[in-house]
Formats: C-alpha cells, structure tokens, sequence
C-alpha cells in the first residue's frame, strides 16, 4: 500500500514538474544553445517504446558562449535504446574517420553539413539511421552531468588526464562533472594517443551515467531535474512532452545488458591530416546485428 502511494505522489509530482517543463520550453533569445536534439527522418521510435531509439550523441568543441554546431566533435557515439527489454548498445566512432565521399574527416562534418550530414554518413556506414541527434558542447556537458551528480566509472588502466587534474585508476573512479569532463576529453596521455581508447573510454562514461539514472529514477524529482537542465540552454524539435519521455527512456537501461563496441580501422594520410579509414565489413555487420534489438550477439567483431 506504502508502495502504491508513493508511486501516486511519484506520478502527482512528474505530472506538475512537467506542466513547469512545458512553461520553460527554451528560448534562444534567453539562453545560450549549450545542447542540440533534432530529430532525423520521421524518428517513430520516440512515440513508440516498443523500438529502438538510436540517439547519435556528439561532444562539440565548443566552449562557453560558442556555438555547438560550429565546433569540431570529438565524441562520435551511436547509442541504441530497447525500454521494452532494458537493453542498450553503444557503436563508438573515432572522430578521425575518413569520409571518402565528402574528403573530410568524420570529426568535421558536423559544421560542414549539419546533424543531417553526420546522421547520414553514420547511416551509410552502420546501416542505422538516428531517430534523434544530441550535440553538447563544454557548458552543456558541466550542466547536464552537474544535475545527474557523481557517475562511477570503471576504467582497465591507469591514467593522468591531460590537464593534470585527476589521477584515472584501475577499476572504480567516481567523477564529478568537471572530473568527468576532463576524463572524456584526454587523449594524449592514453596508451599510443589513441582515438580508439578515448572513443571507448567514452563508452564507460557513458555506462556511468546510464547506471546513475537508472539507479535515482526514483528518486522524487530527480528525472525531471534532469530533464529542466537539459532544457535551460536546449534547442530542439520535440515537444516538452517528448524530451521528458527520451530522458525517461534512459532510465530503462539494465547497465548488465549492455553491449559496446569501437569501429575499426586502419591509419593514414589524407592531404597532411591523419586519418582512419574505417574497417566497413566490421561496420557493417555491427550495424546489421544490433539494429533492430540493440544486441550486439555477434560480439564487436574487432581484431583486438
């Protein structure tokens, strides 16, 4: 019975928190865009939970006062969504993918062409279109991970991040926004300065987060503090309605049922710049395996 009420009073509270959502739908005349989610294609699968939502998440460069769509991005992740099952799959691109066809880095894309641009060579390579495509930048980052609170993460190695100011251990760290900020952006002090170990470290981010959500969903307020921090500097195309219920689908993520995988390649030279030419059959068969049931049953299908 004590268990029903609260679940009442859970539902009484969303319901006013999201009639308060609704009255601050973002205006970008008040607040900076700190964090972009624009829909691609018809995006079904935000009003359906019985599919896959495929969110292709992008970490902007851009820092305060910038514009995140001008920015390079230097995170580059496919992450698929199953509320029906409690599963999710993470496809991790490193941000120095050659894109033949446009003679460009993937990294540069964003600022070239726009979400659609991205969103579409990322469908070209996986097979996967996104449904929807978040961009944040350094101060949509801080405030977003500022109101999720502490994410653990658990990392192989050990580690200095670049500025020096956290010290990664093997096995459990936990990390505030800046931490976590810091830990997302190092690079240079990974094993061979590898985009492929940022691009997983990335990953374990991002489970970190997964966990924490789904740990304080029920917290009274917590989801919908997310959710009003998210749209204090949001640019969207969703209603209110439906940025709540993407957040909410996050928080159906069983961090035991996930699955991750990086993108291969091989590295070269295109025109003085470094680059890596994308395996395409790994890609590929990732891309066929996981996409209509966020699994990846096959595995990563990876030489490492």
């Amino acid at each position: 019975m004590r268990a029903a009420l609260r679940a009442v009073r859970r539902g009484a509270l969303r319901l006013a928190l999201l009639g308060a959502v609704v009255l601050v739908v973002p205006d970008g005349s008040v607040h900076p865009t700190t964090i972009s989610l624009t829909t691609v294609g018809t995006a079904k699968a935000v009003d359906n939970g019985d599919d896959v939502l495929w969110v292709l998440a992008l970490g902007s460069e851009a820092g305060p006062g910038e514009d995140v769509m001008e920015g390079l991005t230097d995170a580059v992740q496919l992450v698929g969504v199953r509320p029906e099952t409690g599963r999710a799959t993470a496809i991790g691109l490193p941000r120095d993918l050659y894109v033949a066809d446009r003679g460009a880095r993937l990294n540069t894309v964003l600022a070239r062409a726009g979400v659609e641009g991205v969103a579409a060579e990322v469908e070209r390579l996986l097979g996967i279109a996104p449904d929807l495509v978040l961009v944040t930048g350094t101060e949509g980052f801080l405030s977003m991970m500022g109101t999720v609170g502490p994410v653990e993460v658990d990392s192989p190695i050990r580690f200095d991040t670049e500025d020096g100011e956290v010290e990664i251990r093997p096995g459990g760290n936990s990390l505030d926004a800046d931490q976590a900020l810091s830990y997302a952006t190092t690079r240079d002090t990974l094993p061979l300065r590898s985009d492929f170990a940022r691009a997983a470290n990335h990953q374990r981010l991002l489970l970190g987060v997964l966990a924490r959500l789904r740990a304080a969903e029920d917290d009274e307020g917590y989801l919908e503090a997310v959710t009003l921090s998210a749209l204090g500097g949001l640019e969207t195309d969703l209603s209110p309605a439906e940025a709540f219920r993407v957040i909410a689908s996050l928080t159906t993520v069983d961090p035991s049922r996930t699955d991750a995988c990086i993108i291969r390649g091989t590295f070269g030279d295109e025109s003085g710049a470094a680059v890596v030419y994308p395996d395409e059959d790994q890609a590929e068969a990732v891309g066929r395996d996981a996409r209509d049931d966020a699994r990846l049953q096959g595995g990563c299908r990876d030489a490492g």
